[in-house]
């Protein structure tokens, strides 16, 4: 069955060119010049994916966006926005009410094909196989009260002496805050929640405060080696996401946006749902390991059952609604190549900073990095390998 697709713009000649690009390509496609028609249309019909402007007359895309997230969270958002919306983008990304922003004027192919990834990346996600297992857990973790008074502040506009206070009254989460701020490559060096909340930004705070609070829920008090494994996956989540920033300015010779800024640090949730939710099972494995090379591919592949971390990290990012590019950094890092990339570049640094990090902290064989990425990156394996050893040599 061909998707539904849903235009939101009060400009007719932007949804006629809209138009004649997704019916040409065998969509289903419906308009609106208003956000109060467009809620219309997704009262009466089902529709999978919802592109919108931002700047109409009478409800403005991001009011339209808060709309249909609350009421059809099902619908995928996507945002048209002409070049001068940065604050207005930077907006919608906070509250994630879209997965992607396209400029205008637009490349027709371009569009086109994102689109066709991102039904592909939501089919993998609704798969029979994946589904299966989801049901399995009897519920979803959820960002626990620090997050959600977090977030509250924030979107009343609190300052930051208020937002520290909230991270302050949980020491565990606290502490892990201060972890990733006086960590290796960001060197912030402080004892202040301000500072450090100041320094990493809200967007980045935000989403250590949703990784905490999955750490955090989880009773390790009778269970020695479940507490050995979270403490070395949140090591290799830290790890991973300050590699993923030097490689990105290293590489690309630019600061990585804030839509991906911690994509490293959530690309393995799905490895602490695994221990979270099938802890019998994983101990039993657990319990088998003992050499220290084979605790580096378990740690790596952490594939005890029929599903995999990686489908099960990107369920997990994209029910929380978190950005598109962690959810397919989750997905993809270890097939940086697929198809369905939209961003292949973060994509392929954090399968780079994924590998990087398990070498420093086992020093065993450094596991074989994909080849399609230095074509991707533009490096040679030359200058990959001699990243890593400029890397590992600063956790000497």
């Amino acid at each position: 069955m061909s998707k539904k697709i849903l235009l939101v713009d009060d400009e007719k000649n932007i949804l006629r060119a809209l138009y004649r690009l997704f019916a040409g390509s065998g969509y289903h496609v419906s308009m609106a010049e208003s956000g109060t028609e467009a809620l219309e249309i997704l009262r009466c019909s089902e529709i999978d994916l919802m592109l919108t402007d931002i700047r109409m007359p009478g409800m403005d895309g991001f009011q339209l966006l808060q709309e249909v997230k609350s009421r059809y969270p099902s619908v995928i958002r996507l945002v048209l926005s002409g070049q001068y919306d940065e604050q207005s983008i930077k907006k919608f990304q906070h509250n994630c009410l879209a997965k992607l922003n396209f400029i205008k004027p637009w490349n027709n192919q371009e569009v086109l094909q994102i689109v066709e990834n991102i039904f592909r990346v939501e089919d993998t996600l609704k798969s029979k196989r994946l589904l299966e297992a989801i049901n399995k857990v009897d519920y979803l973790p959820s960002p626990n009260n620090i997050y959600q008074k977090f977030s509250y502040l924030v979107e009343h506009n609190a300052g930051l002496k208020d937002i520290a206070a909230v991270i302050e009254k949980d020491p565990a989460t606290a502490a892990k805050v201060l972890q990733v701020a006086n960590s290796a490559f960001f060197r912030l060096k402080t004892g202040s929640i301000q500072q450090a909340v100041s320094y990493l930004g809200l967007d980045n705070i935000k989403t250590i405060l949703i990784n905490c609070s999955f750490f955090n829920e989880l009773d390790v008090s009778q269970n020695s080696l479940l507490r050995r494994d979270l403490n070395t996956l949140w090591t290799h989540a830290v790890m991973t996401n300050q590699i993923l920033h030097v490689l990105h300015q290293r590489v690309l010779d630019k600061i990585i946006p804030e839509t991906g800024a911690m994509a490293g640090l959530l690309h393995d949730i799905g490895k602490i749902l695994l221990l979270s939710k099938y802890t019998g099972e994983y101990t039993k494995v657990a319990k088998s390991v003992s050499a220290r090379a084979g605790l580096f591919y378990y740690y790596e592949e952490m594939e005890f059952l029929e599903k995999t971390h990686a489908e099960l990290g990107g369920y997990l990012l994209d029910w929380w609604e978190l950005p598109y590019s962690m959810i397919e950094a989750a997905l993809f890092h270890h097939c940086p190549a697929d198809e369905s990339i939209t961003d292949k570049t973060l994509v392929a640094l954090v399968h780079i900073a994924d590998i990087f990090s398990w070498y420093i902290m086992f020093r065993g064989e450094l596991q074989e990095i994909d080849s399609r990425v230095y074509e991707i990156l533009g490096i040679t394996r030359e200058r990959c390998e001699k990243l890593l050893l400029e890397i590992a040599g600063a956790y000497e």
